[in-house]
């Protein structure tokens, strides 16, 4: 097992630094495109074609991959300071249900946005001739790291591998 506890914190770390540079960029790139937007129509005094179109749908890929970053750095919306007052059985049991329905919404935001994704076909964006599936594909990969990072941890929380503070954010105290 000690095998297998080394190959997956491995391949943890490798999908971090990955999620890492993915976010990184993206949110840079944003930033980038956002600047030049406005640089050139004030300054310039020459709007570019994608000014809106194209840093939009940046932010969209920006948003559902994020969630699975955050999601995977315990980062994520929650309510941690009422988990910190149950006893730990009762938290072992909450964070496990609490895992089993992000899992279920990564799992049906994979489904549908790959049904969503998949229905823009070979359609490009109008101001760039980049496809929009590109794009769209965000949602069904943000969702399936979502239920995936959830399935990891569902199955250490439950054999007692994970214990629940270590998925709780940092504290003040």
């Amino acid at each position: 097992m000690d095998r297998f506890d080394a190959l997956f914190s491995q391949l943890d770390r490798w999908l971090g630094a990955v999620l890492d540079v993915v976010v990184i960029g993206l949110a840079g790139l944003l930033l980038l495109l956002l600047n030049w937007a406005v640089f050139a129509r004030f300054v310039l005094n020459d709007s570019v074609s994608w000014g809106e179109e194209l840093p939009a749908h940046l932010l969209a890929m920006l948003t559902f991959i994020g969630a699975a970053y955050l999601t995977r750095t315990n980062e994520h919306l929650g309510f941690d300071a009422v988990l910190r007052v149950m006893p730990p059985k009762m938290m072992r049991v909450v964070t496990a249900l609490n895992l089993i329905l992000m899992g279920f919404f990564g799992l049906l935001l994979a489904w549908y946005g790959g049904i969503a994704a998949a229905s823009f076909g070979a359609r490009s964006l109008i101001s760039i001739d980049a496809p929009m599936a590109l794009f769209r594909g965000a949602m069904p990969f943000g969702g399936a790291l979502i239920a995936l990072f959830c399935a990891v941890r569902l199955v250490g929380i439950v054999s007692g591998r994970i214990d629940p503070l270590d998925l709780l954010p940092e504290s003040d105290a």
